[in-house]
């Protein structure tokens, strides 16, 4: 019997990615999924494209329409705990500015389970090129950040051995439904950003494992709802959330190299590197992630 499993997307100015990621969705040779449409209150048409949409789909659709943006982590929140309640067996995170081939459901549903992985994940490429997103990844510890193997480079095969590894994106992630009743869900606080990587780094230090298969493929077309890597969006966010995930996870000796690593040395580098205006972002970010971690003081796991 194949997993029922429950697509959670969430929705923000993502009118135009949403056709494509439609259409090759339907493409599936994998059908057995009910797609969840979490709209955050986009300011742009995409709940009415994606409802368009879901009129034609070749598949079962889910539309949620959230009352205000409550950011990607608690909107995913939203999609998952409605996808388990509908008695899905499998819940997969996924963007929506991602294009799909016929089999990347399929291939990443039978390396799960006969590699019995919790998480298993594709291998991706910038959208429109062979050059490698992500190819398998790893946490840095002590810089408090993530790195794609092989990003930027030509895809010449050279990530196309399946293994387990110690961090995703949730881009594309398909995820077994008792891994949420483990560890939970995404901390909301994060809003944007980090959350996956708190999520996957709650999982590993439980025992659980990320299976890259390279045999499952998309391309993603990288930060189209939040203006991209240089934005001040993504710097603020980016910035106080790595602060957020330091104080959460972090003690002792561990909290302290961290901090000279991140939070003395960048800094440092950055006076010199910065504009006055990302100055004042970075400043803001550090202030408001202490502030936050002191607001939640979310349990250490």
């Amino acid at each position: 019997m194949t997993p029922r499993i429950g697509i959670v997307t969430v929705l923000y100015n993502s009118a135009g990615v949403l056709p494509e990621f439609f259409e090759t969705l339907g493409t599936q040779r994998y059908t057995n999924f009910i797609l969840y449409i979490v709209d955050n209150k986009s300011p742009d048409d995409s709940l009415a494209v994606a409802r368009k949409l879901c009129a034609s789909a070749r598949f079962e659709t889910v539309v949620i329409e959230n009352e205000e943006n409550y950011g990607v982590a608690k909107g995913n929140n939203i999609g998952i705990k409605a996808a388990l309640r509908d008695g899905c067996d499998r819940v997969l995170l996924s963007n929506n500015d991602i294009v799909l081939v016929p089999d990347t459901i399929e291939c990443l549903v039978r390396a799960m389970e006969s590699g019995k992985a919790w998480m298993a994940v594709p291998k991706i490429h910038f959208h429109g090129t062979n050059k490698i997103w992500y190819a398998g990844g790893c946490y840095t510890y002590f810089a408090c950040s993530s790195l794609h193997y092989g990003i930027y480079q030509e895809d010449k095969g050279q990530f196309d051995k399946s293994r387990f590894v110690d961090y995703a994106p949730t881009c594309f992630m398909l995820i077994r439904k008792e891994l949420f009743e483990e560890i939970g869900y995404m901390d909301e606080a994060y809003f944007v950003y980090y959350d996956d990587t708190d999520f996957v780094y709650r999982a590993l230090r439980r025992g659980h494992n990320v299976l890259y298969v390279p045999e499952s493929f998309l391309q993603h077309k990288e930060s189209t709802s939040t203006g991209g890597k240089k934005s001040d969006f993504t710097l603020y966010y980016d910035t106080r959330n790595r602060i957020y995930f330091t104080l959460k996870h972090y003690t002792g000796i561990h909290f302290f190299l961290s901090k000279l690593y991140y939070l003395l040395i960048p800094c440092i580098k950055s006076v010199y590197r910065s504009t006055p205006h990302e100055k004042e972002i970075k400043r803001k970010a550090i202030r408001d992630g202490y502030r936050l971690y002191d607001a939640v003081r979310p349990e250490r796991s």
